[in-house]
């Protein structure tokens, strides 16, 4: 019983003095590393595995995206509505094969939960008319003028 008395007093003081308490800093650990940075201890390439890049196309010299984009909204806020998609793999499907059969913007809306297949960029609701009946004619039979 002494001993166990003994080894309880000398386990309290250890306790009070702080035993395994003590702190130490590393220098070397950033506080703020450089998010654009390796990870620490990556040393491998980040392009392994990718092949060599076979082309590059650059747009038409004096193209631009924001040029492009005016001059669709300078057309007008009218469009012909052909599917309202619930994924977006199968709006992108149906824009790639309208964007084939058209020489008309095809756009992707997301409106809640579908993703609307709008073709065309018109001034007035009366400007759809031609377009609207070549795509009905042409397999989309419930295409119908919107205002985007």
């Amino acid at each position: 019983m002494k001993y166990l008395i003994v080894l309880s007093f000398a386990l309290l003081i250890a306790g009070v003095t702080g035993c395994g308490t003590t702190s130490s800093t590393d220098d070397s650990i950033d506080t703020n590393p450089d998010p654009y940075a390796d990870p620490p201890g990556y040393s491998g390439d980040p392009f392994a595995g990718f092949g060599p890049v076979a082309s590059i196309t650059f747009p038409a010299e004096g193209d631009s995206e924001i040029e492009m984009v005016e001059q669709i909204e300078s057309a007008g806020p009218w469009s012909i509505q052909i599917a309202a998609c619930g994924s977006m793999d199968a709006a992108l499907t149906l824009r790639d094969t309208v964007a084939a059969e058209t020489n008309h913007p095809v756009f992707i809306d997301h409106t809640g939960s579908y993703y609307k297949v709008r073709v065309g960029s018109f001034a007035t609701s009366s400007g759809t008319d031609s377009l609207r009946n070549q795509l009905r004619s042409s397999g989309y039979p419930d295409a119908w003028s919107v205002q985007r």
